[in-house]
């Protein structure tokens, strides 16, 4: 069975063989008749196309065929056909764009098409005022992403700001899988009510064991049992609000290099985490012998092995499968450094 979008293109094309036949046989004919009627003047093909033209288009621009009796009732003739059928093929486009509008307002279908296509993507769960900063913070890092939010005008607001959006409730595994959770990257939960994103947590952990979940937690208390339903990190903004005012008053010259940092996007550096995946080429070798500074350009200042963090790691340090570096670079710096440990 063919896809909607094709069905409704090829009955548009159905219903355009005639009337787009009309106009064209018309100008055919038309040509023809100007032509003949202007043998005589020394017109052109091009003079009796233009006057085919300017008589359909109703533009009426003066004549550069002048006319006779004759001339003035083949015109009336091709005015009254060629009008007529320019105007019935004109009615058919518009009908089928009104009605295609009419029928999916908020341009469901390609959306849907949109979403499908959607790999290594990262699901917000929640579009609030958190879920609305981690959006523009993706689409400024030109991460895909996808929202998932059961308000009306939430999904509205989505469309406006061409965000690929679900109008569902998370915490249901249709939903969930509608939004491409078997190929997704990641999942921010940000709901404003920490019931709820337990629920869209413990969901997402059942259909996804392996995805990267970061939920955000209302009350501080609840970020133990946001980690205990299988999120990977669990955050009060609250909470991370307070200690950033306090650092901004500590040591601000840190804050500003943090934020510069570890904004992806067009920055002259970034700080970016690495993984050393199991296979890569540098398994097994210290970071002496890889000369990762020499070959990428990038620093890496930490090494994090399980639950120990290793700063300004020893070049004798031999990387292991698991391991994550903290590196220091620009986006080419910290490309190269990905395909050398990373893969």
């Amino acid at each position: 069975m063919l896809p909607e979008h094709h069905r409704q293109s090829a009955s548009l094309r159905a219903r355009l063989i005639l009337p787009a036949g009309l106009v064209l046989l018309v100008t055919f004919v038309g040509t023809l008749g100007y032509a003949w009627l202007g043998r005589e003047q020394g017109a052109t093909v091009l003079d009796a196309l233009f006057m085919t033209v300017i008589t359909i288009t109703t533009i009426g621009y003066g004549e550069v065929i002048r006319l006779d009796a004759a001339g003035r009732i083949f015109t009336m003739g091709v005015a009254i056909t060629g009008i007529g059928s320019l105007f019935y093929t004109l009615t058919v486009i518009m009908d089928n764009l009104v009605g295609s509008r009419l029928l999916d307002p908020f341009g469901e279908k390609k959306m849907q098409r949109e979403v499908q296509k959607l790999k290594e993507h990262i699901i917000i769960a929640g579009l609030g005022r958190v879920g609305k900063q981690a959006a523009a913070e993706l689409e400024e890092a030109k991460v895909p992403f996808i929202i998932v939010d059961p308000r009306p005008e939430v999904h509205g607001y989505a469309v406006q700001r061409n965000y690929l959006s679900i109008q569902g409730d998370a915490s249901d595994d249709a939903v969930l899988e509608q939004a491409g959770i078997c190929r997704a990257k990641g999942l921010i939960v940000t709901s404003g009510d920490d019931a709820n994103n337990l629920y869209i947590v413990l969901s997402a952990r059942v259909l996804r064991p392996d995805l990267f979940i970061v939920s955000r937690a209302v009350d501080e208390s609840s970020v133990s049992k946001l980690i205990r339903a299988g999120a990977n990190r669990a955050i009060s903004p609250y909470a991370i609000g307070g200690r950033r005012l306090a650092h901004l008053i500590l040591s601000p010259a840190v804050v500003d290099f943090f934020d510069t940092v570890i904004r992806k996007g067009e920055e002259s550096i970034n700080l970016e985490g690495i993984e050393v995946r199991a296979g890569a080429q540098a398994v097994g070798h210290s970071l002496a012998g890889l000369q990762l500074r020499e070959k990428t350009g990038a620093s890496v200042l930490v090494v994090m092995r399980g639950n120990r963090v290793l700063p300004n790691p020893e070049p004798e340090l031999v990387l292991h499968p698991g391991d994550r570096l903290l590196a220091l670079g620009t986006v080419e710096q910290l490309d190269r450094l990905e395909a050398l440990v990373g893969e």
